[in-house]
């Protein structure tokens, strides 16, 4: 039993021992042997049938909760896309079509997109955006911004791009970690900046996708083999203050673009040029104001002996910025007061800061103030942020502000100049410029139709905040009575 037990013993030490010396030797010669080259070259041929496709098409879902595009910032929603985009990497072409949806209220967009040749346009499947409207996109980046999105979503074309981009003498550096089988690779692209792939080594796979530039990090997870091909199918995009769910249906090699796809369908127009407008001003009511061409929206400004209020801060510092010179200009013996937000949604309030910087007091009700207090664009300068708290139906310098109950934003508000008869609200209607009635009408929509009924509110133009800022009280009967019929 004693030889037996010793026997035993030697056995496990030689074990360990040859352990151990190939460990060391396996470490030892993959530290000489792989090198950024050798490793790409590995990847190159592990990668051969992706990198030599030039036609594909993906479909996939992505879910995320954004609190600053939510009902209750402290409780955020569930939003969804679902796209399906084929590519033409030979000629530069792409199609997508797009879904979004979950948003409070009930709102889903349902647009197409294309590009071929030198022209890029996009359209609305409902009309409930942009109507008959077809936009004509700038092509500069155009296909690679949105052929990038997909790629950064599908590991197996992250690694393509990067393996294209390579062969044009793109400099990579790579970072080996033998011991926990991981391969870092990074290099610096002219249009997105420095990107980081960290690789299993054996089997290799794609872990992870960082983009230093718009700090977005994709993960990839749950390999599958459809058709030949071998991709992640989740995918978990994160960034400051979102991250998203994403699930690749199906990632498919095309022999090309179905024609029809690169048409505007019949019907459609006029083709409008998406180019950026010079502001322009128009009095529209009593010492009310109307400036067009803010991006797709519009802002409103009532002048009286007090001063200037203005309504609407959306998108950034830079487009406030504008505004506020805009109005300036032509009231240089004004003082800008006050400036109302309706609601406390990031791209309503991402001009904000600039109005603060200058004292100028914001109008908003309590829930959308303690939003914009909490809103993470604001942490190192809410304290210069003044508040002017209103209540239901309270009126200040002649402006009734009403606070309807709806589901698409906790104490979302509208203006109502009573002597001019029009309303200023954001995102309680959406009537596309062209007053096309669409096929889709959101349920926040039908509570503002009716609350605006049940007030018995007579009205002669109501501004919509985005896209539309004359819409005619027969208009919005005629979207209500076509979608509840």
């Amino acid at each position: 039993m004693h030889d037996l037990l010793k026997r035993f013993v030697k056995k496990r030490m030689i074990l360990h021992t040859l352990s151990f010396i190939s460990i060391l030797f396996i470490t030892t010669v993959k530290a000489q042997t792989i090198t950024t080259e050798s490793f790409i070259e590995r990847l190159k041929h592990h990668y051969k049938p992706i990198n030599m496709m030039t036609h594909y098409s993906v479909t996939y879902k992505s879910t995320g909760k954004s609190p600053t595009q939510s009902y209750d910032y402290s409780h955020p929603d569930k939003t969804y896309r679902r796209e399906i985009i084929d590519v033409d990497m030979s000629k530069k072409q792409y199609f997508s079509h797009l879904t979004r949806g979950g948003f409070p209220g009930g709102f889903v967009f349902n647009t197409k997109e294309f590009q071929t040749d030198n022209k890029r346009y996009r359209y609305d499947v409902n009309g409930v955006l942009w109507g008959k409207q077809v936009s004509e996109l700038n092509t500069k980046f155009g296909y690679q911004l949105r052929v990038n999105d997909v790629t950064e979503a599908v590991d197996i074309l992250a690694v393509k791009e990067m393996l294209n981009e390579s062969t044009n003498k793109t400099k990579l550096t790579s970072k080996f970690d033998v011991m926990s089988n991981r391969v870092t690779i990074e290099k610096n692209s002219t249009l997105q900046g420095k990107l980081t792939y960290t690789f299993q080594v054996n089997p290799i796979r794609l872990l992870s996708h960082y983009n230093e530039k718009n700090g977005q990090k994709f993960s990839y997870s749950n390999p599958v083999h459809y058709n030949g091909i071998e991709y992640a199918s989740k995918v978990l995009m994160e960034e400051a203050h979102f991250s998203s769910e994403i699930l690749i249906e199906n990632v498919v090699a095309i022999n090309k673009i179905d024609a029809m796809k690169l048409m505007i369908p019949k019907g459609y127009g006029p083709i409008v040029n998406d180019q950026q407008l010079d502001l322009t001003t128009e009095m529209i009511g009593k010492d009310l104001y109307l400036i067009s061409h803010v991006s797709d929206r519009y802002i409103a400004f009532k002048v009286d002996d007090s001063g200037i209020m203005v309504f609407g801060a959306p998108l950034s510092e830079k487009w406030s910025e504008k505004v506020i010179a805009h109005i300036n200009k032509q009231f240089p013996n004004k003082k800008i007061e006050s400036v109302y937000i309706t609601h406390p949604h990031s791209d309503h309030i991402g001009g904000l800061a600039a109005y603060a910087k200058k004292g100028i007091t914001i109008l908003a009700d309590p829930y959308s103030v303690e939003a914009i207090k909490a809103f993470p664009g604001f942490a190192k300068s809410i304290d210069s942020f003044t508040f002017r708290p209103f209540m239901h139906k309270e009126v200040i310098n002649d402006v009734r502000f009403y606070i309807p109950d709806n589901a698409h934003a906790k104490g979302q508000s509208f203006a109502y100049f009573e002597d001019s008869k029009i309303i200023y609200e954001g995102d309680l209607l959406e009537i596309p410029f062209d007053n096309t009635i669409a096929t889709y009408m959101s349920l926040v929509e039908k509570q503002f139709v009716e609350f605006v009924r049940a007030e018995q509110l007579i009205i002669k133009r109501i501004i919509g905040h985005h896209r539309n800022g004359n819409i005619s009280p027969e208009v919005m009967n005629a979207y209500y009575q076509k979608n509840t019929q």
